[in-house]
């Protein structure tokens, strides 16, 4: 994959990872609708079905993605040298260390997230 198709790769990935999100989220918004969840036992048994659990680690899996790219795409944006510069050229010569802090808060979020996922939803699978 050559460098300009990379770019073209993230784009459409974020759109489909977007319709994998609005999918999962309207299937549980239509069965919550069209089914008779009247007692937690009846909701409980229907999320820990294993193609909801399955459905659910997908839906997990692709919005973290989905986030982390939209991320990558506001450090991008926001914290490069030329755009920091338009506010001081001061600040500009700080993009480096911006970018280095906010990729250490977007990894330690990511390492919290993955623990809690791992620890707290797939070992009680």
């Amino acid at each position: 994959m050559r460098f300009g198709e990379m770019g073209t790769f993230l784009w459409y990935f974020q759109r489909i990872s977007a319709l994998i999100v609005l999918s999962y989220v309207l299937t549980i918004f239509f069965s919550y609708i069209f089914f008779d969840f009247s007692s937690y036992e009846l909701w409980r048994n229907f999320i820990t079905t294993r193609e909801i659990k399955l459905y659910t680690t997908i839906f997990l899996l692709i919005s973290f993605s989905h986030g982390v790219q939209g991320l990558k795409a506001v450090e991008d944006d926001y914290l490069s040298e030329r755009t920091l510069g338009f506010l001081s050229a001061n600040i500009a010569k700080y993009s480096s260390l911006a970018r280095l802090l906010y990729r250490f808060v977007i990894l330690l979020v990511i390492f919290v997230t993955s623990y809690v996922f791992v620890i707290y939803y797939l070992v009680d699978l």
